[in-house]
């Protein structure tokens, strides 16, 4: 929390082994780096299209998966 912004983590969906994840907000609220952000929001896609089922949101994911 800072003077102008509040953030909110969900603690259902980190992962201990990439805190970079976690970090992955709507309009890139963490103020990651261009790159990490672009790297961490890869990630994520590729780790939500792993671990859904086969449905049409992890298909929408894993459309957003390209190498980076």
């Amino acid at each position: 929390m800072t003077a102008d912004r509040v953030a909110l983590i969900d603690w259902d969906e980190s992962h201990v082994d990439v805190p970079d994840l976690d970090l992955v907000l709507p309009g890139n609220a963490a103020d990651l780096d261009d790159g990490a952000h672009d790297i961490a929001a890869q990630a994520s896609a590729a780790w939500e299209a792993a671990v859904c089922w086969q449905d049409e949101y992890a298909v929408k994911r894993l459309a957003e998966v390209r190498a980076v």
